[in-house]
């Protein structure tokens, strides 16, 4: 199976502000509704504001070097940018391929960026309704384990990001897992779906069969839970 991969570029891109924002406010004890109000995030994310663009380099370009080209590809394109002396922009532009994959990408980060410092995120139908297609036949898919996978490693590592970012120096954060569980429902429902996926009203409903319900299938929550523990071993070791 595949995903159309502007979409899957668009829930990368909302996945990175949603979970960096939310590592911001959960290292300032910001976890429940009620304290996280647009007052209290737009404070915080302004307060990093300079700390956004080079966390979202370095959490975005593999996964979008990976949808794009092979493993041997990406490592050519850094050695050129390298040899010319490109900064991380121009590097992140050579690795989008085409003009209007680039452009796809600098309208969702604006869009995001937006949303965020107005103290809030994008939600899932305001993003399913507005996210970036592609104006011609360029589009073109990606495998949808791959598109898992590497939605799974943005939403962790930009959480990481986001929690390392909001402590004080020399404190270890340690991800909160209902923040989690919950950054990669919201993935995974926007990269997997055209419509929002809600929990059964009468609050019945375990953990794992809503996460099968927004993956689709067992394989697909297979696959991003495998992710997830390949991701925490390289976090880990960071």
């Amino acid at each position: 199976m595949h995903i159309d991969r502007y979409k899957a570029l668009a829930a990368l891109i909302r996945a990175f502000f949603t979970s960096f924002s939310s590592g911001i406010t959960d290292s300032r004890g910001l976890v429940s509704k009620e304290s996280r109000t647009a007052q209290a995030v737009k404070k915080a994310m302004l307060e990093h504001y300079e700390d956004i663009a080079p966390a979202f380099h370095d959490t975005l370009f593999y996964p979008i070097a990976a949808m794009n080209f092979s493993y041997e590809d990406v490592a050519a394109v850094v050695a050129e940018a390298h040899r010319k002396g490109d900064d991380m922009a121009a590097l992140l532009r050579a690795v989008c391929a085409t003009k209007p994959f680039y452009d796809a990408m600098v309208a969702e980060y604006r869009r995001n960026f937006s949303c965020l410092l107005a103290g809030r995120n994008a939600s899932m139908s305001e993003h399913l309704a507005s996210y970036t297609r592609p104006t011609d036949a360029e589009g073109g898919t990606i495998d949808t384990d791959r598109a898992i996978q590497l939605a799974t490693r943005v939403v962790m590592f930009a959480y990481s990001r986001g929690l390392a970012a909001g402590c004080p120096d020399g404190e270890s954060p340690s991800m909160r897992h209902p923040t989690l569980f919950s950054l990669l429902l919201d993935t995974m429902n926007v990269l997997l779906h055209d419509q929002e996926i809600v929990p059964c009203d009468d609050g019945s409903e375990e953990l794992a069969s809503l996460f099968v319900r927004v993956c689709g299938s067992q394989h697909n929550f297979g696959v991003m839970t495998d992710e997830m523990d390949r991701t925490y071993e390289e976090i880990a070791r960071s």
